[in-house]
């Protein structure tokens, strides 16, 4: 990647950023609100991932000393490949509970029983977009545009009818497989 597709990423993920936070203050309940403080968190951390990289790349470029230069191409290469792994490579960052599905061997890891799963996994643990408060469109326009994948994906027995935003909030804001 270079430092022009950096910038690029860069400010895209800043306009997302801006755009979830504007659209947190629609949020009407604290279920929503969480998961935008969540996106807007990770998105911050890769901006600033992509921010540091913009730096080693500037630095090495101008560096001399070919000891230092390869030290700065060894840390840009680190923050290319927390990009990579953070969500444009082949595994997406969760919001809630970590449940990863592996379409090698057709099924997930559930994340609470600790058993296999064969098959997807079931729309019952998928948090709809109504109850995201509008950040379902955006979380896939952040897809669409920067590679950067996220879940919002709920293990509870506890949703009904009423979705997830009315769940007692010790259960979402202390996902399951997750380190928040």
């Amino acid at each position: 990647m270079t430092n022009l597709d950096l910038l690029t990423v860069y400010t895209k993920l800043c306009g997302f950023k801006l755009l979830v936070r504007a659209n947190r203050t629609g949020a009407t309940s604290r279920f929503a609100r969480v998961v935008h403080d969540r996106l807007i968190d990770v998105l911050d951390m890769h901006a600033k991932t992509c921010s540091r990289a913009m730096e080693y790349e500037t630095f090495a470029r101008m560096e001399c000393d070919m000891v230092v230069q390869d030290g700065l191409y060894d840390l840009l290469g680190e923050c290319l490949s927390d990009l990579e792994c953070g969500g444009r490579g082949s595994f997406p960052w969760h919001l809630l509970d970590y449940i990863n599905r592996d379409p090698d061997f057709g099924g997930y890891h559930h994340p609470v029983n600790g058993i296999w799963c064969w098959g997807a996994i079931p729309e019952s643990m998928t948090v709809s977009d109504d109850d995201l408060d509008g950040l379902g469109p955006i979380i896939r326009q952040i897809a669409e545009e920067t590679g950067f994948r996220f879940t919002v994906y709920l293990c509870s027995t506890h949703i009904g009818p009423q979705g997830a935003s009315e769940l007692e909030p010790e259960i979402y804001e202390r996902p399951v497989g997750a380190g928040w």
